[in-house]
């Protein structure tokens, strides 16, 4: 599945070749674009599960770019039946699509009885996996004051660089209804404090997975006036911990001895560890909580709050209409919340 142009080769690299004619050049170049069509985390998950398929297609003597919606259906179908996983076949159905897709060939995946295959597989496997549960504003608070324990110092400058890039993205999961991988994105560039009119920070997330066309999408964080759970306060501490000269990651990678690594974020596994670690330090049961968590917990205080659904759209920078609903909490707990806000509410 190795595409020498794709793996091998810049755009530039490709122009500079030698082709016969431009449309030659032409195609080979529209390969290497098609080859970026997607991102690199998304391509690095593709490459894993596709090779089941590349196996399947050898195993059977079935050609790799020439096989029939009957041979993929056979081939997602024992995946279904062995692993159980629903999301695990729509990965493998979107890797051998894109990868027909870069070579411009129809993609047997686009045929009417694979989506009936999936209906099936829905069917017979419904996902019954219970989302995970939101930060709450208790929660970050225990974060809050976990950092500026006395044994860390004055605004916790003597934490360790995991605790700190730990509570740091949480809150900004919390406070912006950010994803993890827009948070793990940022730059010390990308956030900046302004004191006008009140004191926030303007955050920057480039390339999100709802930057549908690298626009950019800018978050504001205002300052709580209690200072000891304000996340401007927060973020400000942080870059004195992490010095002046600091220009690099905000979620990095850290050395034996404490050092950030400014060019690598944390990856995923390790910062979700990080979190589960510091929940069952605060008397949390880590098992409820995931990646999600602090984007959920953000959208249910805001519309405990009472923000629209319109209001959490904007906030989210989501462009579908169904999408804030889905991040707002509604277990029974929540609702017994939101239910005793609106008493308080008609009370006064």
């Amino acid at each position: 599945m190795d595409d020498p142009i794709s793996e091998s080769c810049s755009s530039s690299d490709v122009v500079a070749l030698e082709y016969e004619s431009s449309l030659s050049a032409g195609l080979d170049i529209s390969q290497y674009y098609l080859s970026k069509s997607v991102r690199d985390s998304t391509k690095q998950q593709y490459n894993r599960v596709y090779e089941i398929w590349a196996a399947f297609c050898q195993e059977n003597g079935i050609p790799e770019f020439g096989a029939d919606h009957k041979q993929l259906a056979a081939c997602l179908s024992l995946v279904m039946l062995r692993d159980g996983s629903y999301s695990k076949v729509v990965m493998l159905s979107s890797a051998i699509a894109h990868e027909y897709r870069v070579r411009m060939l129809p993609s047997p995946t686009v045929h009417e009885t694979i989506s009936l295959l999936f209906r099936g597989f829905r069917n017979e496997h419904p996902q019954m996996r219970a989302p995970k549960s939101p930060i709450t504003e208790d929660i970050l608070s225990k974060m809050y004051f976990h950092l500026y324990r006395p044994v860390n110092g004055r605004d916790g400058l003597r934490a360790s660089l995991v605790l700190w890039r730990t509570i740091w993205r949480v809150s900004m999961e919390y406070h912006t209804l950010g994803r993890f991988s827009d948070i793990v994105k940022l730059q010390r560039k990308d956030v900046i404090y302004k004191s006008s009119p009140s004191p926030h920070l303007q955050i920057l997330f480039q390339g999100g997975k709802n930057d549908q066309y690298s626009e950019g999408s800018e978050r504001i964080v205002a300052s709580n006036i209690n200072e000891e759970i304000c996340p401007v306060k927060l973020t400000l501490n942080y870059f004195q911990f992490l010095g002046p000269s600091y220009s690099g990651c905000l979620v990095p990678l850290c050395t034996a001895k404490n050092v950030p690594n400014p060019v690598k974020p944390v990856p995923y596994s390790s910062a979700l560890s990080d979190l589960k670690k510091l929940l069952q330090s605060l008397g949390c049961d880590p098992k409820l909580y995931g990646e999600h968590s602090g984007k959920r917990g953000g959208a249910t205080a805001a519309a405990a709050h009472g923000a629209t659904e319109s209001q959490l759209k904007r906030l989210g920078g989501w462009r579908s209409d169904v999408m804030p609903s889905k991040y707002v909490d509604l277990s029974l707990s929540s609702r017994i919340s939101m239910s005793q806000l609106l008493q308080n509410k008609n009370s006064q």
